[in-house]
């Protein structure tokens, strides 16, 4: 009797251990991704009709891309043509990823390194052409004497209200440099060791990555508010030149890769899409949120090409040219 009541208590325990061990199952199928030759023996109608727009809005970025740059090498001198044409070329980049993350799926982490990695760039290129506007740092700080800047700017504005104005010198622009080029060797170095434990070990990569997370906000912020703060310097400057257009299409690489990537990947789990391995959830939901980043893309290229219109620099050279001939 007592061997028969201990077998009976222990049924009901395996077999919430099976259940268990099959929802786990279940979940890692979900999620795994297949390998290239198993998608595409696999494919269905929606991931075709997939590959084919996203292949069709990544051409048209393109185009939108050589367009502007055509318009730029016209427009601009070599010193601010190639941080201009460096940043229009974020976008094209960012749609290229989403497209190879359609076309191979077990590379959507590098894919989406590729995305974050376009603002750790796009940062200090950004910064290297707001001053290039003015010609330099020294010329800034000659240009207006000493005028004291507000530093409650977002994201920071809320938060840094007590903080007194502040008057530019070569010092604390060189802080403020330094605040913009950490992103990419502090967020660089983060998203490398998290590329690495997630191809090695993607366990591991789960336990861990959620300490890395405040350290990338933290760089972000920081960046982010330095910039804030340049944009509005060079602005009272140069105010014609759609600066803050500018900045917000930067911004929009963060909004709609980092956050609007994060936020539709989990709330998508809630719908249930697709089968079994290989086409599963998880292929079906990555497919979806990177044609909605494709067309994202499209609308912040055109976007970009409308704000780097401004200066025309070389046509104003020719006028300047021009006036000092008459003169003569």
């Amino acid at each position: 009797m007592n061997a028969s009541e201990d077998y009976l208590s222990m049924e009901p325990s395996e077999e919430t251990s099976q259940v268990l061990d099959r929802q786990e199952n279940n979940t890692i199928i979900m999620r795994t991704h297949p390998t290239v030759k198993e998608y595409y023996e696999n494919m269905t109608a929606f991931l075709s009709l997939a590959i084919f727009i996203a292949s069709l809005l990544t051409i048209l970025n393109i185009c939108i891309f050589s367009t502007t740059v055509s318009r730029l090498s016209r427009h601009l001198n070599k010193a601010l043509l190639r941080p201009s044409i460096i940043m229009v070329g974020l976008y094209p980049i960012i749609s290229l990823a989403a497209l190879v993350t359609i076309l191979v799926p077990y590379s959507w982490f590098i894919c989406h390194t590729v995305m974050h990695v376009m603002f750790m760039v796009g940062g200090p290129v950004f910064r290297t052409l707001l001053f290039r506007y003015v010609n330099s740092e020294q010329n800034y700080v000659k240009e207006t004497g000493g005028e004291a800047v507000q530093l409650n700017t977002p994201p920071c504005c809320c938060c840094c209200l007590c903080l007194p104005m502040v008057i530019p010198t070569k010092a604390k622009l060189c802080i403020s440099r330094y605040m913009v080029w950490q992103m990419p060797f502090w967020q660089g170095s983060i998203m490398l060791v998290m590329n690495i434990l997630y191809y090695r070990d993607i366990q591991l990569y789960h336990q861990v990555m959620y300490f890395f997370i405040p350290f990338i906000v933290c760089s972000i912020v920081l960046g982010a508010w330095s910039l804030q703060i340049t944009v509005r310097m060079i602005t009272k400057l140069r105010g014609d030149y759609q600066l803050r257009k500018k900045m917000f299409c930067l911004q929009l690489v963060v909004m709609l890769c980092k956050l609007q990537y994060l936020v539709l990947y989990d709330q998508l789990d809630g719908i249930k899409m697709g089968g079994e391995y290989p086409i599963n959830h998880t292929i079906y939901k990555q497919t979806i949120i990177n044609i909605l980043i494709l067309v994202e893309m499209v609308l912040v290229s055109m976007m970009v090409q409308s704000a780097y219109r401004t200066p025309i620099q070389v046509q104003i050279d020719e006028v300047n040219k021009e006036k000092e001939i008459t003169r003569i």
